[in-house]
């Protein structure tokens, strides 16, 4: 019996030169609001979620049972800062480098358009699409009848590139994240992405 692969090398660089591609086409801009549109419509096709209460919810993120951790490995440091261990696009840019080599400048160019239009936290394209799925999906989220609310922190990409929250947001979201500015640049070193969740109260 033939064995179903895990990943696919061919669909995950092919999956690269596709927003090369249509970066050619429709420039960065249109490639920028290409990938909004794709992570919102995404979130919008899942089912909403309910949960009983924040434990609850912490919980199935653990586990993987919402969706805004069906699709990478998350750990909650607190109650409401979230860490992405390793981005689920990680395995897709380490065959596109193996096997092609360098990274296209397109998708570092939409990335700056991302920060300089919509929030200066996005490292390369990828990083949009997971970006904006997850605020498109956290308030399709219920915990205690109130819609989860979303902000990035931080991202870093393999290569050591990262970018952080700007210094005027920064102490707000790193005090509803329950961590320092110390302990910020400490998880920067081993993980993907910091991020938090919280409902107001």
């Amino acid at each position: 019996m033939a064995r179903l692969m895990e990943s696919n090398p061919f669909v995950e660089v092919a999956t690269h030169f596709f927003l090369e591609d249509l970066a050619d086409k429709v420039g960065i801009q249109g490639l920028n609001n290409y990938l909004i549109g794709l992570a919102k419509t995404l979130a919008n096709h899942m089912p909403e979620e309910e949960w009983r209460d924040w434990k609850e919810f912490l919980e199935a993120m653990r586990a993987g049972d919402t969706m805004l951790s069906a699709f990478e490995d998350v750990v909650a440091l607190t109650d409401c800062c979230m860490v992405t261990r390793h981005s689920p696009f990680e395995r897709g840019w380490r065959e596109y480098v193996k096997r092609v080599g360098s990274f296209s400048p397109a998708h570092k160019k939409v990335a700056e358009f991302y920060n300089k239009n919509v929030k200066p936290t996005a490292v390369n394209s990828l990083h949009i699409i997971l970006q904006t799925f997850r605020a498109a999906a956290a308030p399709r989220v219920k915990v205690a009848g109130k819609s989860v609310r979303y902000a990035q922190i931080a991202t870093v990409w393999p290569d050591g590139q990262r970018m952080v929250a700007s210094d005027a947001e920064r102490p707000e979201l790193l005090k509803k994240a329950g961590i320092s500015e110390t302990k910020l640049r400490m998880l920067l070193r081993d993980n993907a992405e910091v991020w938090i969740l919280w409902t107001e109260k």
